[in-house]
């Protein structure tokens, strides 16, 4: 007949139990000693552990099995989550990458953009001032022809003045009645 691989296990263990008990606990005494009784007591304990071994081999078998597949698999779970989460990080530096090469992009447009428009601002800015400055020089002429104007009026109307007050200074009653006549003269040549 042959052993089952558990059988010798349990053999190998009450043989090693045995062996650690304390020689005096083994020697006879006369009658009866503590030799016989000790030797009782590894009986009984190698048949409790034998009988352990066989009661609880099944239930202990399957829940370390179940133990050791519920390791693998959370294992296996924790692997395949580290993967994942490697994927999502590459995923996210590439994306951040992405980003951040737009993010320049942008604001390098943005920045040439505001330089344009800053110097359109400027054009502007320029012909607003030159054209105010041409409005308001074509406003100091004006102003002067009509200083010039005023002032030709001013000085006529003086001259005018000064004529006639001479004229009637020096003009008698004569000169006056010939001078009528000259003037009526004229006025019948150019009809």
């Amino acid at each position: 007949m042959r052993r089952s691989p558990e059988a010798r296990w349990i053999g190998m263990l009450g043989i090693l139990a045995l062996s650690f008990l304390p020689e005096e606990l083994w020697a006879t005494s006369s009658g009866n000693g503590p030799g016989a009784e000790v030797f009782w007591q590894s009986v009984s304990f190698v048949l409790i552990c034998i009988l352990l071994i066989y009661v609880l081999k099944k239930p202990m078998g399957a829940f370390l099995y179940k133990r050791r597949d519920e390791i693998k698999h959370s294992l296996d779970q924790a692997a395949k989550k580290e993967e994942e989460s490697e994927r999502d990080l590459q995923e996210w530096q590439q994306k951040i990458n992405l980003l951040t090469t737009e993010i320049r992009t942008l604001h390098d447009s943005i920045r040439q953009e505001g330089e344009k428009e800053r110097k359109k601002i400027m054009e502007r800015t320029q012909e607003a001032g030159q054209k105010i400055k041409e409005e308001a020089q074509a406003l100091i002429e004006q102003e002067m022809k009509k200083a010039r104007i005023l002032l030709k009026k001013e000085m006529i109307d003086l001259s005018v003045k000064l004529a006639e007050d001479l004229l009637r200074e020096q003009t008698r009653p004569q000169d006056q009645e010939r001078l009528v006549k000259e003037f009526i003269g004229r006025m019948k040549e150019m009809n």
